[in-house]
């Protein structure tokens, strides 16, 4: 691209716009998603239509409105469904999830290596349910740190298992889709998604869409520099948030202290998963247990202080906390961060920004996983 060029935003379908108000909404009139999408009479009519004959949609009844009656439309939930996979140290996470973004079905299993393996716990999964295989479009396959990327022999071998499509995300960005669709977020309304894990990321959505660069590496949070002549991160650069005060830090800080080991129930004779030992330090603050409190405290401080610079940068009004680690301690770090940007937002920028945490936040990943399945479906329809 020129300098003179300027990206052309993508233009969302008809069909795009109408799922996303009623997925939303619950349900919605065609009078209604008229003023929502700004769609014409005329193009709201046939796309309905169409969506009806297809199956997607299905009209629930009259509701009186002062004036002539108006059609309900819903979506139908089980009309189109994908698998969403997310594996990590311990536990590969499934969900199967329809339309409307509810999640019919899930399982929590060891963690897996194999396509085979994963395919029968696919299998399990859709067989728990009475699922119909036809109406399944794929699956969404997330890898729990960007810097170990899923084998690509697992992906072709995973496909070629189940005999659908495999879709492969990062953990952050697709917990942000899941939480769009989830909390059926406005699709007018750009936010960012938190995500801490064993690591940090963040998933950002615009206008119901995750942001992506050139490649997948849009929303690498964890690597905001926060001290310039800091220490090396595992990234090669200096200074990261990552590892000033990511999970593997607070767990490292800890281990070193005994007081603090003992607090949270750490012992040198056996080391756990980092996201296990983070989750064992998190309930011991919360607990009262004070040498605890006040790791997770500094590392909050931190992460409120990059979250105002993705605020600032980004200018969006939401904020999601997500993933497991999140889950866990959300009750010291969304503080943190809401006092973090009032004092600005109050003074300068004249922003409410709502700081919240994911109502799905152990699944939202694997969730997401499965909605980015469908929503390239609706893409290509």
């Amino acid at each position: 691209m020129s300098e003179t060029e300027v990206p052309v935003p993508r233009r969302t379908s008809a069909r795009e716009r109408v799922l996303d108000a009623i997925r939303a909404r619950e349900q919605l009139s065609r009078v209604e998603i008229a003023a929502i999408t700004g769609l014409t009479e005329a193009s709201i009519s046939t796309t309905v239509r169409r969506l009806i004959a297809d199956g997607l949609l299905v009209e629930t009844g009259r509701t009186p409105t002062g004036g002539k009656p108006r059609t309900m439309l819903r979506l139908d939930p089980g009309a189109r469904t994908a698998v969403g996979i997310h594996v990590d140290a311990t536990t590969t996470t499934l969900v199967l999830t329809g339309q409307t973004g509810g999640i019919i079905s899930r399982t929590a299993r060891p963690a897996r290596v194999s396509a085979a393996e994963l395919a029968a716990d696919v299998a399990v999964l859709l067989e728990a349910t009475g699922a119909d295989r036809r109406r399944c479009l794929g699956v969404g396959l997330v890898r729990a740190e960007r810097s170990t990327p899923v084998p690509e022999d697992l992906v072709a071998d995973l496909g070629r298992e189940t005999g659908w499509p495999v879709l492969v995300e990062n953990d952050a960005t697709a917990a942000a889709v899941g939480e769009y669709w989830v909390a059926r977020v406005d699709a007018r309304r750009s936010f960012i998604a938190l995500y801490m894990g064993a690591g940090i990321g963040s998933g950002i959505v615009l206008d119901g869409r995750p942001l992506r660069g050139r490649g997948p590496g849009a929303g690498e949070f964890g690597h905001v520099c926060l001290q310039v002549d800091g220490p090396e991160c595992w990234c090669g650069a200096h200074g990261c948030l990552e590892v000033l005060a990511g999970p593997r830090m607070v767990v490292a800080r800890a281990r070193e202290d005994t007081a603090t080991r003992r607090e949270a129930g750490l012992t040198l004779r056996t080391v756990a998963p980092v996201a296990q030992e983070f989750a064992a330090i998190a309930r011991a603050a919360r607990t009262g247990a004070p040498r605890c409190r006040a790791l997770l405290q500094d590392s909050a401080r931190l992460v409120a202080a990059a979250a105002e610079s993705a605020v600032n940068l980004l200018d969006v009004d939401l904020v999601v906390l997500t993933g497991p680690s999140f889950a866990v301690a959300a009750s010291l770090y969304g503080p943190a961060i809401t006092e973090r940007l009032s004092a600005a937002d109050a003074r300068t920028w004249h922003r409410d920004v709502t700081v919240t945490v994911s109502s799905a936040a152990a699944t939202a990943s694997a969730t997401g996983a499965a909605a980015l399945v469908l929503q390239q479906h609706n893409l290509g329809d």
